[in-house]
């Protein structure tokens, strides 16, 4: 399990397909478009293939490449997405010693931005490699992603969990089916509903509804109606495996938890396309895990509890997208998560990047909720291109000087069953979070542009956690960028920037292994990083 991961002579198969002729004719029904294209922009949710990863500074989001357009033309694809970040941290030190300087340094920086958290804020660049891979015609396709989340030339030690390997291998297959488009999915991949960018997962890299990780099938169907374009999307989702009793959870396996059962999660969309401008689209997504072999690990042995409740989840959402042209983009999603014993439920979903039920426990609900309770998010994006909106009637693409705004938030409301205090004196129940942030950047010459990004994170609305402010554990921070690229519309950039944070007297970050929050350690206050991102 500790060896380097190699990955030789890999084999596309393609998928046999049978009775996918032409299906019954909808008079009331206009097909969309000819030809079989996968869409510009995302619709009920994200493409599976784009990097799961925040925007980059700049609004910049990487392209991939399309189908082929003749049936019979069998055409291979290689696509990527990098960004390789060095990031150092500087912090102080309280009461340095002869032969010890005043000030920290930490690769990665001890900061309040982990990603399974609400205190994520997506500022801290971190490493990220993708390569797409696909094989077909315009029909049918086989696809594959391998990806990684640290290079090995640069670690102090090798670190398994972070070497992804093999992520995405599924088959997609458009079926000719006369007055509707529609794509089917099957294999193994993730499906994002909830991403607050035009074409990515947005300013924080937080889907606002859920992810979905397994193996199984998503069917989605698309026609037009008059005026209106109508979508309809359903999915089943399993897993391919479960950890053992014998499994130790740990750094090298991502501390796989052996007391979660199998899981599955089915879910259904429903969405409507006006005038090509704005998007109203419904969401419910239902996991549950019935696995008798669940929460049952005694000493490594396996018991049988009969009285174990089955882990259920359940996710009822809305969102509105508007795509405005020259007036920008905006995106808004209302999200209601209902948890009951969700202790067992595995990584197949994620809510809020958190890992599962005991993710959801540990960051919302709290350890004496029994996995019981529900969240209610809101939170938007709004980008616009000044650019865009002052060069009217003429099309502009950003070949040329633009100023680029962009407006995000959300807020978090917890209501759990774990009416307690947590280890540092805030609540679990009846907690509202929220974060805003807005960044602006201004391109000026084909090869530089400047960026300025402020966040504002707060994590308990409460006036009193158990003697302290609550507001003490909130904290701000600013980032000045300078964006260095090869022309106006590259395909790369270098990236220098750096933070500040505003931080709280209690302002709290996770350390150690498994990450845990720890009031003695005195987070950074300052980052520095030079980051280099290329797609094509």
């Amino acid at each position: 399990m500790h060896s380097r991961h190699k990955i030789g002579l890999l084999s596309l198969l393609a998928l046999a397909l049978l009775a996918l002729g032409a299906g019954t004719s909808a008079p009331a029904f206009a097909a969309e478009d000819t030809k079989p294209a996968p869409p510009a922009a995302p619709e009920l949710g994200l493409d599976p293939l784009a990097p799961q990863t925040v925007a980059l500074p700049g609004g910049v989001t990487p392209a991939y490449g399309q189908r082929s357009l003749s049936e019979g033309e069998w055409r291979f694809d290689f696509h990527g997405f990098l960004t390789a970040p060095l990031v150092i941290g500087f912090g102080d030190r309280a009461m340095p010693l002869p032969g010890q300087s005043g000030t920290t340094l930490h690769t990665p920086p001890a900061v309040p931005d982990d990603l399974e958290t609400f205190s994520h804020t997506g500022v801290v660049p971190t490493t990220y490699v993708q390569l797409n891979f696909s094989e077909g015609t315009s029909l049918v396709q086989a696809n594959m992603s391998i990806l990684a989340r640290q290079a090995n030339a640069s670690t102090s030690f090798l670190e398994p969990a972070s070497q992804v390997g093999v992520n995405d291998l599924f088959v997609s297959v458009l079926p000719k089916i006369e007055n509707l488009r529609t794509e089917v999915l099957v294999g193994a991949f993730a499906s994002r509903y909830g991403a607050t960018g035009e074409y990515d997962e947005g300013r924080y890299g937080t889907p606002l509804i859920a992810r979905v990780n397994g193996i199984g099938e998503r069917i989605t169907m698309r026609g037009r109606l008059g005026n209106f374009v109508l979508l309809a999307e359903e999915g089943v989702a399993g897993q391919s495996n479960k950890a053992g009793t014998a499994v130790t959870p740990d750094v090298w396996n991502d501390f796989a938890n052996p007391n979660e059962g199998t899981s599955f999660v089915a879910h259904g969309h429903l969405g409507a396309k006006g005038w090509g401008l704005a998007q109203l689209g419904l969401h419910y997504l239902h996991a549950w895990s019935q696995d008798d072999r669940a929460n049952n690990v005694v000493n490594g042995i396996q018991m049988i509890d009969a009285s174990q409740p089955d882990a259920k989840l359940d996710v009822v959402a809305g969102d509105l997208r508007v795509t405005a042209g020259r007036f920008g983009h905006f995106y808004g999603a209302l999200s209601y998560v209902n948890a009951k014993h969700v202790g067992t439920l595995s990584r197949i979903i994620s809510i809020l990047n958190t890992r599962g039920g005991p993710g959801l426990i540990a960051n919302y609900l709290g350890p004496n909720s029994n996995g019981n309770g529900n969240l209610t998010v809101i939170g938007g994006q709004y980008d616009l291109s000044i650019g865009k909106l002052v060069s009217y009637p003429v099309p502009f693409s950003g070949d040329g000087p633009d100023l680029f705004l962009s407006l995000f938030g959300m807020i978090a409301h917890v209501n759990s069953d774990d009416k307690t205090y947590d280890v540092n004196g805030r609540y679990y129940d009846g907690t509202t979070k929220w974060k805003a942030g807005s960044e602006l950047t201004y391109s000026f010459l084909p090869w530089l542009a400047v960026s300025g990004r402020y966040d504002k994170v707060v994590l308990d609305t409460h006036d009193d956690c158990a003697g302290v402010s609550c507001s003490s554990y909130n904290f701000a921070v600013v980032s000045p960028r300078i964006i260095l690229r090869s022309d106006w519309q590259s395909t790369d950039q270098i990236v220098i920037q750096y933070s500040h944070w505003f931080n709280g007297a209690n302002t709290l970050i996770r350390v150690g292994d498994p990450p845990i929050e720890n009031i003695n350690f005195i987070p950074d206050k300052d980052m520095i990083s030079l980051s280099a991102s290329m797609w094509w």
